[in-house]
């Protein structure tokens, strides 16, 4: 009894399964008739892989060599703008200091030693510094993590942190 029950559901899922597929080809078929037949012909164009064509790019050689050290890298900037000692009436004037050249941009702190790493750019040249660190002529003094106190020359100066690069 339980083997005529089975048999029966079977047939009955078999005539549903091929009703779909009757279904489905008759309405393909009759679907075609109504429609107007249009063809669009497009010819292709053959790829020619050994074509040559123009170089339209050009190279621009104005970056930092990358295997330069950094601290060579400031110390050539730094000797590239010297300082100038004029005589005034016995009274010495140093030039001012472009200090827009230094851009502090935030700090990272060492897992290891719990110090302050302060991330800077230094005339275009990234820079990481702690305290009392130099690169070239500039000296970190401290880090305050919102401003950093630098040394240039005798000369001190606070550089806050720089919002535009973040």
């Amino acid at each position: 009894m339980k083997n005529k029950k089975l048999t029966y559901l079977l047939i009955f899922f078999v005539l549903i399964v091929w009703g779909i597929i009757v279904y489905r080809i008759v309405g393909a078929i009759n679907q075609d008739d109504d429609l107007p037949v249009t063809e669009h012909i497009q010819i292709k164009e053959s790829y020619n892989d050994f074509s040559v064509r123009k170089d339209t790019g050009s190279l621009k050689l104005n970056y930092r060599d990358p295997f330069s050290s950094p601290a060579k890298e400031l110390r050539d900037t730094v000797i590239k703008h010297p300082v100038v000692i004029k005589k005034t009436m016995n009274a010495v004037v140093k030039p001012t200091f472009n200090w827009s050249m230094i851009r502090y941009s935030g700090y990272i702190r060492n897992p290891a030693s719990k110090k302050l790493i302060a991330i800077m750019s230094i005339n275009g040249s990234p820079a990481m510094l702690s305290e009392g660190e130099s690169a070239g002529q500039i000296t970190l003094l401290k880090n305050a993590k919102d401003s950093v106190k630098i040394k240039y020359q005798d000369q001190v100066k606070f550089i806050g942190l720089n919002r535009a690069a973040l």
